[in-house]
């Protein structure tokens, strides 16, 4: 056990589960829950917007589907070596997903469908932002369960503590005590989705909200993955902390971008566009 004021975390990880003999993927499950509960947060929000929930869950169906395509089309780019052919990059059943890429592709293909259909984008990916900060919070909640993402080895008391079974991906030496680094970001988005909360209880400008999730998200991936065992790509960064950098520097070009708007009186104020 550790030393301190706690011991150290530990439970049998697996994929699989059963209730009632009845067996089910917990990852699977609360993704899918997640993403419902998610979908219901952005529908009520959007009707501040006056837009209409058929409507809302047109691009909530929208999303799901690039949010599916991108979370498997990012990771087999990123992984080609490991796939070698089209056929392959087919069987996701395999594993290989990237949340990141989920996001994007959600992202991409949610504007797309607003834009059809003549909708506010800025502000519906404003109501977005707590929907999937939440959503993220629950599939990190399905990786605690399972033992995805375990992290480098650490001597803290809070560290997980492996006791075998069948997790995703390499598992440590049985005994092991690793950081639990989806817990870290189940904490951390968590936070997360309650400042966002609070953050729409007031006027904002359109697209402040979704630059909140952006920053807040990348700049927690990009400390979080120091604690995991993803491979190095350049810089001695991860292909995720790479994408955080390009995203917060993009978000710190927005703020740049805004705060300059807000100078030039020539230029409409953008809470001008939040009332509209």
């Amino acid at each position: 056990m550790g030393t301190g004021l706690l011991a150290y975390l530990s439970w049998r990880v697996d994929t699989h589960r059963s209730f009632l003999g009845i067996p089910f993927f917990p990852h699977g499950v609360l993704i899918a829950v997640g993403f419902v509960i998610g979908g219901l947060i952005f529908v009520r929000y959007s009707r501040r917007a006056d837009v209409a929930a058929t409507r809302a869950w047109d691009i909530v169906s929208a999303v799901a589907l690039g949010g599916l395509v991108g979370t498997r089309l990012v990771w087999v780019v990123g992984n080609w070596s490991q796939v070698g052919s089209v056929g392959e990059a087919l069987k996701v059943w395999h594993g290989g997903m990237t949340l990141y890429g989920g996001i994007l592709g959600g992202v991409v293909a949610g504007v797309v469908a607003a834009r059809r259909r003549g909708l506010p984008v800025l502000r519906l990916l404003d109501y977005a932002a707590p929907a999937l900060a939440l959503g993220i919070a629950l599939g990190r909640a399905s990786d605690l369960i399972i033992g995805d993402h375990l992290g480098k080895a650490t001597g803290m008391p809070w560290g997980f503590r492996y006791l075998g079974t069948n997790p995703p991906g390499e598992a440590p030496a049985l005994g092991a005590v690793v950081h639990p680094v989806a817990l870290y970001d189940l904490l951390l988005v968590s936070a997360l989705f309650v400042v966002l909360v609070a953050f729409l209880r007031s006027p904002r400008a359109a697209g402040s909200a979704a630059l909140v999730f952006a920053g807040w998200y990348s700049a927690e991936r990009l400390v979080l993955d120091f604690f995991r065992t993803d491979p190095i790509r350049v810089l001695g960064l991860t292909g995720t902390q790479l994408a955080s950098v390009g995203v917060l520097l993009a978000v710190a070009g927005l703020l740049s971008l805004r705060s300059r708007r807000l100078d030039c009186p020539h230029i409409s104020h953008p809470m001008a566009s939040a009332r509209s």
